[in-house]
């Protein structure tokens, strides 16, 4: 083997063990509540409980997110479908909701939920942590989505 090739593959190899039990950069960002107001703003990091070998869209694959002070939220991704619209005088402020119209709408514009959204599959999760916060996270390709927590903040998924 040619001495450079032998680095090659002991650089990928060590990224890989690196990244073990990380969702590949899936991240929420806060963009409406508490803790959007924060400077700087946190940022919660997703993450699958088991190595992954792909840089493709792993939203089912989430077991867990970070949140800043140290708690993890755990649960498990589903696919739904998209059959009714909710605004927020028409459901609870708190996560489970049966989908997140208005965070889809708040974070891409008004109107995103129905044009892009519904009727279509997606991918649907509700995180629990041990301190109580209640995370419920949407994505229609694993790359784009929203989330919407039991503490008043609305966050963008980006991958």
């Amino acid at each position: 083997m040619r001495p450079h090739l032998g680095l090659a593959v002991v650089a990928l190899y060590m990224c890989i063990i690196s990244n073990s039990g990380r969702a590949y950069a899936q991240k929420l960002y806060p963009v409406q509540g508490p803790m959007a107001a924060q400077t700087p703003q946190p940022v919660l990091v997703g993450q699958t409980s088991f190595r992954v070998v792909s840089t493709g869209p792993l939203f089912h694959l989430l077991k867990s997110w970070t949140f800043p002070d140290g708690e993890v939220l755990q649960g498990k991704a589903k696919k739904v479908k998209a059959t009714s619209v909710n605004t927020p005088a028409a459901v609870p402020a708190n996560p489970p909701q049966p989908n997140l119209a208005f965070a889809w709408d708040a974070v891409y514009g008004e109107g995103f939920f129905v044009a892009h959204i519904l009727g279509k599959d997606f991918w649907q999760a509700v995180f629990k942590g041990s301190q109580g916060t209640v995370l419920q996270v949407e994505t229609l390709n694993g790359q784009q989505g929203v989330a919407v927590d039991n503490k008043g903040n609305t966050y963008k998924m980006v991958w």
